[in-house]
């Protein structure tokens, strides 16, 4: 990993680490501890719930869940709680190991306080946007591959183009979205109503949004909950990812827009 080097002027908009686990159904009563040991660098906090449907045989119903935010004092990075995951999430990305630090700070206190049973799902997300700049090319940047078809140009202006690849890797599954046009997004929509502030466009222009979103579930023998072996299973997730992005995008990306 030496040599993928930072770039100063990154296109990150937004990181996140997803840890699921065996379900608490009373997770509610270990958030004020949660909050009292995070509340120093997420002094912010906040309730909401989702709904989920849930397909029985000969039923289908619509549970409610309950998660909690916890929120630096910035708005720039959360730690987000339910009964069956912790996610972490940040806009201020610096590099790849204080992230895991941050991780780790969050499933500690998970761990001490909730002692969850098994881990059954760790993911790693990673949104990039690439503005393309009057006079660029949107190839100069990023592979042609996740451009317009030119095949279609004769029929139309292209408005929206987006791809979805899905990869196996030696750790888990990688998949890569895009979606490139005249946009104001900043993120795809799913990572837009996340408790982070990544920003708001008012004005459409020429983007591509890069979503790489890579993850390892656990199998049919069970896997207890365990930080180090977690973080470990994150490095490796993170060693795929950051070679997609170098693959997607192009040297003069790297070497002279970002550099």
């Amino acid at each position: 990993m030496n040599g993928y080097k930072k770039l100063e002027n990154q296109p990150l908009k937004l990181v996140l680490a997803e840890f699921r686990f065996s379900s608490v159904l009373e997770i509610a009563k270990f958030i004020p501890k949660i909050q009292e040991e995070l509340r120093r660098d997420y002094p912010t906090s906040g309730q909401s719930n989702n709904q989920t449907i849930q397909v029985q045989p000969g039923s289908i119903g619509v549970a409610t869940m309950d998660k909690w935010a916890f929120i630096s004092a910035n708005g720039q990075s959360a730690i987000d709680i339910n009964q069956e995951r912790l996610v972490y999430m940040t806009a201020e990305y610096p590099r790849f190991a204080r992230f895991s630090d941050a991780c780790k700070q969050a499933i500690e206190v998970l761990a001490d306080i909730v002692e969850p049973s098994l881990v059954l799902r760790i993911g790693l997300r990673y949104s990039d946007l690439v503005l393309v700049d009057a006079g660029e090319e949107v190839s100069k940047l990023v592979d042609k591959h996740f451009g317009y078809p030119e095949c279609l140009g004769s029929l139309g202006a292209t408005q929206h183009a987006r791809t979805e690849t899905f990869l196996r890797t030696d750790i888990g599954e990688l998949v890569v979205r895009t979606m490139y046009g005249q946009h104001n997004l900043t993120c795809l929509p799913d990572m837009q109503v996340l408790p982070v502030f990544t920003g708001h466009d008012t004005v459409p222009s020429e983007r591509i949004i890069l979503d790489f979103d890579h993850f390892w579930a656990a199998s049919d023998e069970p896997v207890s909950f365990e930080v180090n072996d977690a973080l470990k299973k994150l490095d490796r997730l993170h060693e795929s990812s950051i070679e997609a992005f170098w693959k997607v995008t192009k040297d003069y990306a790297r070497n002279e827009k970002w550099a």
